[in-house]
């Protein structure tokens, strides 16, 4: 073990989203898992690492902050005063900054710079924040992509089941064994999420290759590829609010929900975690949606405008109970969720040892 690994620090279970090669719905499956988690009642704070800034502006946050995740990696920033409303409860971003381009060279001049990271989440209490945070790679294992599965508990794999992406898995695969073996020995996959699938012979030939070489650590639900993702990074909002009955929309429902039972190690989960509640908070949110309306931006692009959920028309029946889980309840799930961590961290880790192997 490297003398620069160090004990796991106090934080929440962090799921990093990253594959090695690009094109695999990296930043949709990021935003979608973190925006089923917050409507499984769950704070949830999403860290877009990506200078791109796909998952900021997925939410409809266009252009860019000035100050975000960038300042909070580089230390130069707590975490209250950068965090964006996403328009749902209970899910928080840390958006992107044009400035995370310069964060390579930055991260290059000190050899430990890998952990500066995990360090800023620390000392700046992302607990307070978030039960569980959810981090948007870049799609190349850089400084930042390093800083990001250091500071990680869990990495979930998207991939398209073609060949050429089959070939990127593999590297991801042993990059992050060795990043488990250096310098993170808590990091456990979490799991690999077929993406982008169309149904062809060829794709089915290759998610079998897959499903024989890493076993069980496939999810059994697979995401197809579906108009409706575009339609929604147009709106400015996750496919899961604006289509949650719809092919993609499920599919992340059904991937957030094994994720948890990966997580929870063979612990139960906790009472209402389960589809139909969670397709209900959805479909409620989707209802909640202002209307949808272009807004003009440097891009032209479509998005969303989202309306403070204080601030929204009521129906007939709102509740804020109905948005928020009791206070009582959350405190349950945080128990759960910091219990199934250990266990997980436990299990998990001889597992994905054990596979990569």
């Amino acid at each position: 073990m490297s003398g620069t690994d160090i004990a796991a620090p106090a934080l929440p279970p962090i799921i990093a989203v990253f594959n090695h090669k690009g094109g695999v719905a990296k930043t949709t499956t990021a935003a979608n898992l973190a925006t089923c988690l917050a409507a499984f009642g769950l704070k949830v704070v999403l860290i877009d690492l990506d200078a791109q800034g796909n998952a900021t502006a997925g939410f409809g946050v266009l252009p860019l902050p000035a100050v975000g995740s960038y300042d909070v990696l580089l230390g130069n920033s707590e975490i209250e005063p950068v965090l964006a409303a996403s328009g749902f409860p209970g899910l928080s971003l840390l958006p992107a900054t044009t400035d995370l381009r310069l964060a390579e060279l930055q991260l290059a001049t000190d050899e430990h710079s890998h952990l500066q990271l995990r360090k800023s989440l620390t000392e700046h209490h992302l607990s307070r924040w978030a039960d569980i945070a959810v981090i948007d790679c870049p799609p190349s294992l850089g400084m930042v992509t390093a800083n990001a599965l250091t500071a990680a508990s869990h990495v979930v794999i998207p991939a398209r089941p073609d060949p050429y992406t089959h070939e990127g898995l593999v590297n991801t695969w042993h990059e992050i064994k060795r990043l488990k073996e250096t310098v993170n020995s808590r990091l456990t996959v979490a799991g690999i999420l077929l993406t982008m699938v169309t149904g062809d012979a060829t794709e089915t030939d290759v998610a079998r290759t897959m499903r024989a070489e890493f076993g069980d650590m496939v999810y059994k639900v697979m995401v197809e590829t579906d108009p409706k993702v575009v339609e929604a990074a147009q709106a400015g909002v996750p496919v899961v609010v604006l289509d949650p009955d719809g092919g993609s929309g499920r599919a992340y429902v059904a991937a957030t929900l094994e994720l948890l039972t990966r997580l929870a190690a063979g612990q139960p989960l906790p009472d209402g975690f389960n589809q139909d509640s969670v397709l209900n908070t959805l479909r409620d949110w989707r209802a909640r949606l202002p209307a949808l309306q272009r807004r003009p931006t440097e891009s032209e692009a479509w998005a969303a405008v989202p309306k403070a959920w204080d601030d929204a028309e009521p129906h007939d029946d709102w509740t804020p109970e109905r948005l928020t889980p009791a206070e009582p309840a959350r405190k349950f799930t945080m128990g759960w969720l910091a219990g199934a961590f250990l266990a997980g961290l436990a299990l998990g880790a001889g597992l994905a040892l054990t596979i990569a192997g």
